[in-house]
């Protein structure tokens, strides 16, 4: 239901991208959705995404109108940019790289979409993301939630084997939410280290009931059927999302 003119409009803000890097500018998409109900003051989220030097970014922002959402989202993509500026891809995991991008990506949380709140009788789980066995360290997580602008990461530990969380806090820091007990504990570079609030595992309708609760935006819990960390999370429609390994 966009008008052709501005659609147009907001196609040419992510293109404008190419004018802020001299390597080629791969794969540039931009999503628009209109948010419905309940009615909000800016209803229209952008998800933009570009490949620059082998490397993927992303960016998801919110606005009155899709012009002024894609508006937002190209400039935290221009933001990303002049970040990577010269640095090279095996270095985006070094702490320097990480301390200027969360000085350069500052965590504004008027631009955030927003999750609709149904009464908790109303929401289902209905969509699963898989991520992969791959271990990565925490710095490298901490560099991909940062290039895709996530909430959230869920990942598996190199040092551990565990599977952890790394997240945006609202002081501007990152968080790293581990297992009670685990050796992560003591990770101290870029991070803010937080054992998990349940000291047991759990099952799925557990986390939904405990989540039907908090209203907190996701929950990180050891599944008691398979042992494995997994993310319970509430969708910009209202649902749960869930977030396994695969």
């Amino acid at each position: 239901d966009l008008p052709r003119g501005e659609r147009e409009a907001a196609g040419r803000r992510i293109a404008s991208l190419a004018d802020y890097t001299d390597e080629p500018l791969l794969g540039a998409r931009l999503t628009l959705r209109r948010l419905g109900h309940p009615p909000t003051k800016r209803p229209w989220v952008a998800d933009a995404s570009a490949l620059v030097n082998g490397r993927l970014m992303a960016a998801h922002t919110t606005g009155p109108t899709a012009v002024t959402a894609a508006d937002e989202a190209a400039d935290r993509l221009r933001r990303q940019l002049r970040r990577a500026a010269g640095t090279e891809v095996a270095q985006r995991d070094e702490p320097v790289a990480i301390r200027a991008a969360l000085e350069a990506l500052g965590l504004d949380r008027v631009q955030r979409p927003e999750a609709r709140r149904k009464p908790p009788e109303q929401r289902r789980v209905v969509h699963r993301k898989v991520y992969g066995d791959e271990l990565e360290p925490t710095l490298s997580a901490v560099a991909d939630l940062l290039d895709l602008d996530y909430e959230f990461h869920l990942f598996r530990h190199v040092r551990t084997q565990e599977d952890v969380v790394v997240y945006r806090r609202n002081d501007g820091w990152v968080g790293l939410i581990h297992p009670p007990g685990s050796p992560l504990a003591d990770e101290d570079d870029i991070v803010v280290t937080e054992p998990s609030r349940y000291s047991s595992p759990m099952t799925l309708d557990d986390a939904r009931a405990e989540m039907d609760i908090v209203n907190h935006r996701f929950l990180y819990f050891v599944d008691a059927n398979d042992g494995r960390g997994k993310v319970l999370y509430l969708r910009h429609d209202g649902d749960y999302g869930l977030v396994e390994p695969a």
